[in-house]
C-alpha cells in the first residue's frame, strides 16, 4: 500500500503537467490584445486591453514612449492609441464604420515590466440607423500582427430589442463576425413617447404663462 501512494502521486503530477495553462493566460514573449464589443442599434462600443508579456514590456513601452524619457506623456498616449485604432477594421451590414477614441489609461512602465500592467482603450463607432431585422457586424484587428495574440467577444446586449444569433471567428481570433438581429419598437411605446413630449410641452408653455401676465 505504501509502495501505491508514491505511484499515484506521480501519475497526478503527470496529469498536472501535462494539462494545457488556461486560455485567458498568455506567454511572457507575447502582447495580449482583447477586445470586447457592446452593440446599440446606432452604436458599437469597444473595449481594447492590451497586455504585454515580461519579455516583450519594455519593446512595447518604447513604441508608445517615443521621446524614450520613461513617461507616457498625454500626447505619446493618444498617438499610440490612434494607430491601435487604424489597425481595426469595424464595418456593420457592409458599410465601414467610423472609430472614435473615447478613453485611454496607461500603466506605469514597472507594472508593464512585470506582465501585470494593462493599456485600457475604449472607443465608439457610430453607425447608421439599422432599423428592424438582421444585420451582420465584422471586426477585425491587425495591429501587431507579429507580436500579438488576440481575444474577441461580444457582450450580451443591454437593449432586450437586440439579439446575438451568431458569432464566426477565425483561428486567431484577429477577427469577429457577428450575426444578430434587432427588433422593432412596439406601437404602443411609440405612441407613449409622442404623449410624453406633448406633456412636457404642455407644462413648458403653463409654467411660461404667468410670467408672461406679470410683464404685462
Amino acid at each position: 500500500m505504501n509502495v501505491r501512494r508514491p505511484l499515484v502521486w506521480f501519475a497526478v503530477l503527470g496529469v498536472w503537467l501535462a494539462t494545457p495553462a488556461p486560455a485567458g493566460a498568455h506567454r511572457l514573449d507575447e502582447y495580449l490584445q482583447a477586445t470586447r464589443l457592446s452593440i446599440d442599434d446606432e452604436r458599437v462600443r469597444l473595449e481594447i486591453d492590451l497586455t504585454a508579456g515580461v519579455a516583450v514590456a519594455r519593446e512595447v513601452f518604447a513604441w508608445i514612449d517615443t521621446n524614450r524619457d520613461g513617461q507616457i506623456s498625454n500626447a505619446e498616449g493618444d498617438a499610440y492609441a490612434r494607430q491601435v485604432l487604424r489597425s481595426v477594421l469595424l464595418s456593420v451590414d457592409g458599410q465601414p464604420a467610423s472609430i472614435t477614441l473615447t478613453e485611454i489609461r496607461y500603466p506605469q512602465f514597472r507594472e508593464m515590466s512585470l506582465g501585470a500592467g494593462t493599456i485600457q482603450m475604449r472607443a465608439t463607432a457610430n453607425v447608421s440607423a439599422t432599423g428592424a431585422g438582421r444585420h451582420q457586424l465584422s471586426y477585425f484587428n491587425t495591429h501587431r500582427s507579429e507580436w500579438s495574440v488576440y481575444l474577441v467577444n461580444a457582450l450580451v446586449p443591454t437593449d432586450p430589442r437586440i439579439r446575438i444569433a451568431g458569432q464566426q471567428r477565425d483561428r486567431a481570433q484577429h477577427g469577429l463576425t457577428l450575426d444578430y438581429t434587432v427588433r422593432g419598437r412596439a406601437p404602443w411605446a411609440r405612441t407613449w413617447s409622442l404623449l410624453t413630449l406633448l406633456a412636457m410641452a404642455g407644462a413648458l408653455s403653463i409654467t411660461r404663462w404667468p410670467r408672461a401676465g406679470a410683464r404685462a
